[in-house]
Parts: C-alpha cells; sequence; structure tokens
C-alpha cells in the first residue's frame, strides 16, 4: 500500500464516498478512509438473522431527478446499485381536533402524473373547506413557481414566518409544518429556513417521493469504494483518523491508528465543527473561524426503536402520524432536553421489508421513531416509553406481531458517525441544521481556510433532504478539488 496520494478522504459516507470515487475515477490516486468496519456512514446497511436494514431510516429522495441516480450513471453503477421506486409510498394519519383518525395514501411516482387528483385527495384528507381554498392554493402557488431569486429573498426566514404570510386551516399548517418540514429537515419550524423548505418541496413535488435500493441504501458507498480500488486507489475500513496534518497553513496529510499517509489535498465528511475543533485542531485557524464553528447550530436527533416481527404487517414503506397539537417548535425541543415529553408528537414509521430480499419469508422489519434532542448523552428511556405507547395506540397490529427489538437514539448515532466536540453535538440526525443562518447565501464553504482542505457531505456545498444534500456535495467537491489541482499543480 502507497503512503503517498494525490487526496485522502476522511469518511465513506454519501458524501465522502461520492467524492472519492469520482476523483478515483478522473486518474487521482485516492485514499478513502472510515472508523466502521464497512462504507456507509449514517446509510449503512446490515445483517442480522435474515433482515437487512439500516440502523435507522433514511431520507433518500427526491425518487427522480435525484443526484442518487446521477452519480450512479457518473460512475457507470447501473448494474451495482438499482433502483425502487415504491408506489404508493406512504400512509399518512391525521388525528382531527374531535379525535377522529383520518388516513391518506401518498403516492410515489404516479402522483407527477394526477397532480390534481393528488391535491384533491389531500385537501379532503385535510378538511379544507371551500372559503379556505383560495388561500391553499395561493400558498401552493407561490411555493412551487418561485424562482432562485424570490428564494434567496427567504434564507434570513423562518417556515413560521413564512407560513403566517396565509391564511391557511390549521390543518394544512400542521401537515406542512410536521410532515413536511420536521419529517424532512428535522428542524422545528420556527428555525427551519424558509428558502431551503421551499426547495426541498419543489424537489419532491417535481421528482416524486422516496426511493429505496436492492439490498439497502448503503450498496452505493460500498459500490463507490470499490470504484476506488478499480481505479488504482486504496480503502481502509476499520481506521479511524487521529489528525488531519497541518503545516505552514496548509494540510500535509493523515495520522491514523495504522499510521500516517501523506497527501496535499484532504477532504473530510466527519463534518465541519469535528474536523476543525479536532481533526486538525484550533490553534490552525483565526479566531474568528473558530468561533464562526462554534456557532454553528447541529440538527436534532432521531430516536426510536427497530421492531422485528414475526409477520409482515406494514403494506407501505412509510407512515406518518401527526395532528395539530404535533408541531414542533424550540421551545418544545426545549422542554423535551428537560425531560418534559409532550403528550402528542410526530411519529414515523417505516419499513424496508417490501423490497426483495430485505427479510426472511413471512417476516418483517420496521423502523419508528421521532425527533428528539441530539446529545449522546441524553436520557432516551422517557421518550422511548412515550414512543411505544404511541405505536400501541396507533398502530397496534405492529405491537401483537414483534419477536423482539432495539432501541436507537444520539449515541449510537454518534459512535458509528460524528464525534461529540460540542455540548449536545454528535447525535445529529444529519449535520448541521438547515436553520436560518445556516441556508442558501449562509451555507458553510466546502472550502476551509487552510489550502488543501475541504469538507464535504450535509454540511457544506448543498441543500435538500439528507442523502441528496451529501452526494450532491460530494460530486461539487470533487470539481472544486479537481480544479484547485489544476490551479495550484499539486
Amino acid at each position: 500500500m502507497s503512503y503517498r496520494y494525490d487526496v485522502i478522504i476522511v469518511g465513506a459516507g454519501p458524501g465522502g464516498a461520492t467524492c472519492a470515487a469520482i476523483l478515483a475515477k478522473s486518474g487521482l490516486k485516492v485514499l478513502l478512509l472510515d472508523k466502521n468496519s464497512q462504507a456507509g456512514g449514517k446509510t449503512m446497511t446490515v445483517s442480522q438473522n435474515g433482515f437487512r436494514y439500516e440502523f435507522w431510516p433514511i431520507c433518500a429522495s427526491p425518487a427522480g431527478g435525484f443526484q442518487f441516480q446521477a452519480v450512479i450513471r457518473k460512475l457507470g453503477l447501473e448494474n451495482e446499485v438499482q433502483v425502487f421506486i415504491p408506489d404508493p409510498l406512504a400512509m399518512a394519519y391525521y388525528r382531527e381536533p374531535s379525535g377522529k383518525m383520518k388516513t391518506l395514501v401518498m403516492p410515489g411516482l404516479s402522483g407527477l402524473l394526477e397532480p390534481e387528483k393528488m391535491l384533491q385527495d389531500l385537501i379532503a384528507f385535510l378538511g379544507v373547506t371551500d372559503s379556505d381554498m383560495p388561500e391553499v392554493l395561493r400558498l401552493m402557488t407561490d411555493m412551487m413557481t418561485m424562482g432562485p431569486h424570490d428564494l434567496a429573498l427567504l434564507d434570513d426566514v423562518t417556515v413560521k414566518e413564512f407560513l403566517d404570510r396565509y391564511q391557511i386551516p390549521r390543518s394544512v399548517y400542521s401537515f406542512l409544518a410536521t410532515i413536511r418540514c420536521e419529517a424532512t429537515m428535522e428542524v422545528p419550524v420556527d428555525a427551519a429556513c424558509a428558502s431551503e423548505f421551499i426547495k426541498i418541496v419543489q424537489d419532491t413535488a417535481r421528482g416524486g417521493g422516496g426511493f429505496y435500493v436492492a439490498g439497502g441504501l448503503g450498496i452505493l458507498c460500498e459500490s463507490e469504494a470499490q470504484v476506488v480500488k478499480a481505479n488504482g486507489g486504496d480503502v481502509l475500513l476499520k481506521t479511524k483518523v487521529e489528525q488531519i496534518a497541518v503545516q505552514n497553513g496548509r494540510v500535509t496529510g493523515v495520522f491514523t491508528e495504522k499510521g500516517a499517509f501523506h497527501a496535499p489535498i484532504v477532504v473530510s465528511s466527519a463534518g465541519i465543527q469535528p474536523t476543525v475543533l479536532k481533526l486538525v485542531g484550533e490553534e490552525h485557524f483565526e479566531r474568528s473561524y473558530v468561533d464562526y464553528v462554534k456557532d454553528l447550530v447541529p440538527d436534532w436527533g432521531f430516536a426510536g426503536v427497530r421492531y422485528f416481527l414475526s409477520k409482515p404487517v406494514l403494506k407501505y414503506p412509510v407512515y406518518l402520524y401527526f395532528s395539530d397539537n404535533t408541531i414542533l417548535t424550540l421551545n418544545d425541543l426545549n422542554k423535551q432536553e428537560a425531560g418534559q415529553i409532550p403528550e402528542d408528537f410526530y411519529v414515523y414509521m417505516g419499513t424496508n421489508s417490501l423490497f426483495p430480499g430485505m427479510a426472511p419469508e413471512g417476516k418483517q422489519f420496521a423502523w419508528v421513531g421521532l425527533t428528539c434532542p441530539a446529545d449522546p448523552k441524553a436520557k432516551m428511556k422517557p421518550l422511548f416509553d412515550a414512543l411505544e405507547a404511541a405505536v400501541s395506540r396507533i398502530w397496534p397490529e405492529v405491537v401483537e406481531h414483534i419477536d423482539y427489538k432495539e432501541y436507537y437514539g444520539p449515541a449510537q448515532v454518534s459512535s458509528l458517525t460524528r464525534d461529540s466536540v460540542m455540548p449536545g453535538q454528535g447525535g445529529e440526525c444529519f449535520g448541521l441544521a438547515p436553520v436560518v443562518g445556516q441556508c442558501g447565501k449562509h451555507k458553510p464553504s466546502p472550502k476551509s481556510p487552510i489550502r488543501g482542505l475541504y469538507y464535504t457531505g450535509f454540511d457544506a456545498g448543498s441543500y435538500g433532504i439528507g442523502v441528496h444534500q451529501s452526494i450532491d456535495s460530494g460530486i461539487k467537491v470533487a470539481e472544486m478539488v479537481r480544479q484547485y489541482r489544476l490551479a495550484h499543480r499539486v
């Protein structure tokens, strides 16, 4: 194995593995490192007792026109990474103020073919009256027709502030704040950035709902790691990077438990805060930049239970529960951190067992979860108890068929992905929060102040839902690295 490379990539999640594969295929000598035993990062797919699954549900959307498919084509991985687009995609549960539970089957790509029917079904589901329709349609039209200039004007506006401009029914507000905001951005409505929110709504409306991959979402990163190897690069798993080396204001490589590796360019997919504050060290940056990085806000966590069921129960890949009382705010999250669990909250449940080869015959796997603090040290048991009580109430048929279960939360997220370097940080769902001040023109740059050091993944360089944003960042940073090498002849 060589100890000198053109580029070293730290982290084999969607951002890092994508960047590494593109650079390796372009002819660079690449080293891809990851502390885990397999590639994938937060999308890592594992096997147990005949089940294959990710440790937690993953936001893989939109279904069409998505960077996931773009990178598959770019790397020639069509045979290795086969995409499934389920249709219908989801079942939504809305509990009306009266207590009545209403349901709505949410289409996948077929919704693009029948947008008027999809809107009519949603309007009926939410109980929108004729008198409310003009304002609801004005909101929907404004969101779908908004161009780059008008979107940029919303970089400093929260989703709550944007929605408050419209006199819409509480049910519509609840749907957008919960299903469209919290469920996809993992931040509360009074902090989420409106421009980012609307871009996601537009992408989903134009590209359809979610998708899955044959064998699991981690297959992409595993296949990208193979691309690195096939093009003369190296992949070292179970290799934790202890330090990114810097001399005279530029990177020189990395130190790991397996030795030192040298390169004039290092791309970190470990998160901006862990990279700056731990892997590189504050002393190599100006004080103002360190303060900027420390002030960046991570998004919130997601915790729940993995259920292994004795028989198939779920008919759709995704199940979503909400009511007019499940709208999450910053104040609600602060109370949750103090141990006060709300009486009613948004609940996600999903299964990948509807896809071939993901579960033993006659059995089913399911995730269930809700938003929580990102602190790896947070006490989770009260939250787990409240969550399972909600599942028993909403989906009793699932509880009846549980063979065994496993819990997951911020501590496991941090141990597998991001080191905790700031109070309450490490167990976040995606990375930096898509909140006002961190999106659009305020998004952190993928290029660090240190020469040759770049960030990729969810934290820098792109927009959108989790996997989309990470992969898009990987594509863009690969091009930035290529340009840097040409300009600096390194």
